[in-house]
């Protein structure tokens, strides 16, 4: 069994309370939270204690035993990948768990910009794969979707039909950037006449970088400025005005 987190160093504790802090934006008891991509579970921690339904979604059978050690019934553990169908898919399995990824591209991609040229990717898996929209009609709709899946998110998107209040997925750049247009233009299609906002944060910043809440197309006029080139990684949020009538 694999030991309980502990966050040992002041910067880990200051960390957790800023994404407590930042996912409570979003999240408050009695609300459905899905993190694709939980991994070790560094969005569940900070929030586990709120009274929220969190679906962790997380197809690595070590990441999988240690939120199953870590938080037991407080979570819904989802031992899949999600894509645009049901069936299966081979994982790349990376030397590093974090960046284990569905996707051939993304690997290739950040291997040949330097950003991951040390690791390797030598074990394969085949996962068998879900998609959101049958999550969601099996544990509930979400308020807060949460995607990071070392490149695939294009593909998790393909499989959700109907807008979500706010989601995040994470971002890649410069190696990425055709592939975060298909997100945002995938994620308007999905809010169908709805009004779409976008921001987005830095790495771990857990911080706004935009003053306010922009259009799709500014948001992908955004992504061509050297700020964004060069932040690396972070998240893009999308929030949608829901249509309740």
């Amino acid at each position: 069994m694999l030991e309980k987190t502990v966050f040992k160093t002041k910067e880990e504790k200051e960390l957790n309370k800023k994404r407590r802090r930042f996912y409570l934006q979003f999240l408050k008891s009695g609300d459905v939270y899905y993190d694709v991509g939980a991994n070790y579970g560094n969005r569940i921690e900070p929030i586990i204690n709120e009274g929220i339904k969190i679906i962790a979604v997380e197809p690595q059978a070590q990441c999988i035993d240690h939120l199953k050690s870590n938080y037991g019934d407080k979570i819904t553990v989802i031992p899949n990948g999600l894509a645009e169908s049901k069936g299966v898919r081979t994982m790349f399995i990376s030397n590093a768990h974090t960046i284990s990824s569905f996707s051939r591209s993304w690997i290739k991609s950040t291997q040949e910009s330097g950003r991951f040229s040390d690791y390797n990717w030598n074990k394969e898996e085949v996962i068998e794969m879900e998609t959101l929209d049958n999550l969601i009609s099996r544990y509930g709709n979400p308020q807060f979707v949460k995607i990071d899946v070392e490149g695939y998110e294009y593909e998790v998107l393909k499989g959700l039909s109907h807008p979500i209040k706010v989601l995040s997925f994470e971002y890649t750049t410069p190696e990425r950037k055709s592939s975060i247009i298909d997100c945002i233009n995938r994620i308007v299609e999905i809010g169908k006449q709805n009004e779409v906002l976008f921001n987005y944060s830095i790495g771990e910043s857990m911080e706004w970088t935009l003053d306010e809440w922009i259009s799709a197309e500014k948001m992908k006029a955004e992504i061509k400025f050297e700020k964004f080139t060069k932040s690396g990684f972070g998240d893009i949020y999308a929030k949608t005005s829901i249509d309740k009538s």
